[in-house]
């Protein structure tokens, strides 16, 4: 038995296009004693074309699974995970292993690579400096709208994923709830059919009326109008906070989010003197 512990690798694979693998995620798939894959045929085929022969265990971030790779490692071997595509713990197994060995004081190195959210971010044209990335959303339709209902209190894009037999239930509920949202469809991202579309959601049912592949879809909701505040109403407003103890910065910076006008500006409109 190994006096020190292992290692758990979080190994980023292609998303489609084979060649889109590092050369570190090479070697260390190559050097680990143990390679864990969400489905083994799809890691073998992986393993076959770089002529790896590592073995291979599936893993299904249940309890049995990762107890039983975490004794491994804490014998002293060390763990390559890696997931059908992409990068694991991302909307794929891997999570609840990742954080058990953080939990054991097991050390989990990233090997960072493709990752479908981010090639499409990269694409998108999207003005927002920040992205959400929620994954895939709940398969039942009210908890489904439930969720987009969320999506729309946020004027950051949303990156999703979604399956071609629930694309257009999903596009369907953008119709009806997200109308004026703007859309950036990736469909089969990397691979020989990759298109990335941009549009609404209206449009998206026609283009995908017969949806075939995977898709990753960054959702930009329509701006929140909010009514224009006069200087007058700003300085009210921040003589209100005042009286409720906010210093000047926290009370510019509620009354720029409540009224939409630059932080700046509304900071300029202080009604007193002197700092509160």
């Amino acid at each position: 038995m190994s006096e020190q512990p292992g290692v758990l690798y979080v190994v980023a694979t292609p998303i489609g296009n084979l060649e889109d693998i590092t050369l570190r995620a090479l070697r260390i798939l190559g050097e680990v004693d143990l390679i864990a894959a969400e489905h083994v045929p799809v890691a073998r085929a992986l393993l076959r074309h770089y002529e790896i022969t590592t073995p291979v265990t599936p893993y299904h971030d249940r309890g049995r699974d990762a107890q039983r790779l975490l004794d491994q490692i804490q014998r002293g071997q060390s763990v390559a995970l890696i997931s059908d595509a992409g990068t694991p713990g991302i909307s794929d197994p891997g999570r609840n292993l990742i954080a058990a060995a953080i939990e054991a004081d097991i050390l989990v190195t990233p090997i960072p690579g493709a990752t479908a959210p981010v090639a499409l971010w990269s694409v998108s044209g999207a003005e927002s400096p920040r992205v959400h990335i929620y994954g895939f959303l709940p398969r039942k339709a009210g908890e489904r709208r439930k969720a987009m209902q969320a999506l729309q209190t946020d004027a950051s894009p949303t990156i999703i994923f979604e399956s071609p037999r629930r694309v257009l239930d999903t596009i369907h509920d953008l119709v009806n709830m997200m109308p004026e949202a703007q859309l950036v469809i990736g469909r089969e991202l990397t691979k020989l059919h990759e298109q990335v579309w941009r549009g609404s959601p209206a449009d998206a049912l026609k283009e995908f009326a017969e949806p075939r592949g995977e898709f990753t879809i960054l959702i930009s909701p329509a701006a929140l109008e909010r009514p224009g505040w006069s200087d007058a109403e700003i300085s009210a407003a921040l003589e209100q906070a005042a009286s409720q103890g906010a210093s000047r910065s926290q009370a510019a910076r509620f009354v720029a989010q409540q009224s939409g006008r630059p932080r700046r500006e509304v900071y300029a409109l202080w009604p007193f003197n002197q700092e509160r």
